[in-house]
């Protein structure tokens, strides 16, 4: 029974995701650039990619937060106006108790309301220069102007969340990522 005990802890805490991971290719008239990465708690997370991008992963209390920028305006986050905004987690928000049930004691079957190992999220450079989140007068044009620029993906590949605490929220341990930014050619 201890052993049971141990091996279903285990499992719980080292996530390894089943799904298959998007292809980032290139479609007519868009650049298409991956990125992998690896992070593991309280870590910080960036790299310039060749098209100039900037993909972050900033630590919050239970996992990461992804932004993108650019060089020069390194500290805006050009995916800023990734819906949603409220009520539920945006993609962007990579937090461990998404992976959870309400209780923290088991896999989250579809009991929590929150996105799993793909996160879509829109991204421009237009942000913070004529395009700005404003709350609920942010308008579905500024929305589509910037997706239609620029898309991204993030799909998390592999990961361990903290052992299953009733009552507690599961945190990121480490994860591995694939990306793929992608935005007009020229």
């Amino acid at each position: 029974m201890i052993i049971h005990s141990i091996l279903l802890l285990a499992a719980l805490s080292a996530v390894s995701t089943q799904g298959v991971v998007p292809k980032c290719t290139h479609e007519p008239g868009r650049t298409a650039e991956p990125v992998r990465g690896e992070v593991i708690r309280g870590k910080r997370f960036s790299t310039l990619t060749r098209g100039g991008w900037i993909l972050k992963l900033v630590p919050v209390e239970e996992g990461w937060f992804l932004e993108i920028a650019v060089k020069g305006r390194e500290e805006e986050d050009l995916s800023r106006l990734t819906p949603p905004w409220h009520f539920v987690p945006n993609a962007r928000e990579i937090d461990g108790w998404h992976f959870r049930n309400g209780d923290n004691t088991g896999p989250n079957e579809g009991s929590v309301n929150a996105p799993q190992e793909l996160r879509q999220f829109i991204l421009s450079p237009q942000v913070g220069r004529g395009i700005e989140y404003n709350g609920s007068g942010t308008t579905p044009e500024d929305v589509a102007t910037v997706e239609s620029f620029g898309r991204g993906w993030l799909y998390l590949d592999d990961f361990r969340l903290t052992p299953p605490r009733r009552g507690e929220r599961a945190s990121f341990e480490w994860l591995k990522f694939s990306a793929c930014l992608t935005w007009p050619v020229g």
